[in-house]
């Protein structure tokens, strides 16, 4: 958090999106009570698979090996996500992030956790998209998490596209992403452990196209901590 952050906090501290509470744009109570888990499922299928790998059926040349999700996109969690990238909410940043940070840690044992060697990089946001907001999203879900989860943090992504896909069809979707992205630092990821970062996942195509060109830049494992499933 910034030092102009901070002092904005200070001045006019945010107020839960859920039951108005000063302090935090998304209070602890609320974040327990209206935000249900995901659960042990394939991110591509729903279907029930152990610590949310990605199943057989699905699993493909791209797809990250384990996709963790925090929550569905609907009701409290898709309010709070339209308020953080749409309603310019930053300070929402710090309790989504907590959020996905409790999600790794439910899915993976302080042994794996210690082992895994993860550097976080975070799925770049269209430029055009950071002009209007006035930050990227998903980096700053990233910086936040890799500070809670005491792990790398890794701007190794650059995105050649800037449409936006908001309301496209799946299969418009799906060809947008193709050779959508790109790594700009190769050696930041070359036989190392990347921990894909987002806020929402719909068709999955976007994690697909990044896992491919980390891969291709030499990542030896690419898995995704995502806050999100759109139904």
């Amino acid at each position: 958090m910034s030092v102009f952050e901070a002092v904005i906090g200070w001045l006019a501290p945010p107020q839960c999106i859920g039951c108005g509470a000063e302090g935090s744009a998304f209070c602890h109570s609320c974040s327990t009570s209206e935000i249900i888990a995901f659960g042990e499922r394939c991110a591509y299928c729903g279907s029930l698979s152990p610590r949310a790998q990605t199943c057989v059926r699905c699993r493909r040349a791209g797809t990250p090996s384990f996709v963790w999700i925090s929550t569905n996109h609907e009701a409290m969690a898709q309010e709070l996500v339209r308020v953080y990238k749409f309603g310019h909410l930053r300070a929402a940043a710090g309790p989504l992030a907590e959020l996905m940070s409790q999600t790794y840690v439910k899915f993976n044992s302080q042994p794996y956790r210690g082992s895994a060697g993860y550097c976080v990089v975070p799925l770049p946001t269209a430029t055009s998209r950071i002009r209007q907001r006035g930050f990227g999203h998903a980096e700053l879900l990233a910086k936040i998490i890799a500070q809670n989860l005491d792990m790398p943090y890794c701007q190794a992504l650059g995105r050649l596209g800037q449409t936006r896909q908001v309301g496209t069809s799946r299969q418009t979707r799906l060809a947008q992403q193709a050779e959508n992205y790109f790594v700009r630092q190769p050696h930041r990821v070359r036989g190392r452990s990347v921990l894909l970062i987002d806020d929402v996942m719909t068709t999955g195509g976007s994690l697909i196209a990044a896992t491919k060109a980390l891969r291709e830049a030499g990542a030896s494992r690419v898995d995704a901590l995502v806050f999100a499933k759109r139904l």
